[in-house]
């Protein structure tokens, strides 16, 4: 004889909720401006239409070319940020 409800009878099995980090793709055509990324990403993102990650921290799937946009400050100073410190290590 069985008693309480189904859901409350215990099983072998566990759950476990696993939390990921928070991460927003665009197609990024929402942007006004071309972000800079590491040359095997742009590949990546283009041939495999997998998300990519610019230098300033934007995730989004290209889609288009962005000749001719303003390039994104954040990049550019991220970029500089970084060529400074290759800079000072020499």
């Amino acid at each position: 004889m069985m008693t309480g409800s189904p859901s409350a009878q215990s099983t072998d099995r566990e759950t476990e909720t696993l939390e990921r980090p928070e991460t927003r793709t665009s197609n990024g055509d929402s942007d006004a401006v071309a972000h800079i990324v590491h040359k095997d990403e742009q590949m990546r993102g283009y041939v495999g239409g997998e998300p990519i990650k610019a230098l300033c921290g934007k995730v989004w799937v290209p889609s288009r070319d962005y000749q001719g946009l303003p390039i994104c400050q954040a990049c550019v100073d991220e970029r500089d940020r970084r060529l400074a410190g290759m800079k000072r290590m020499n």
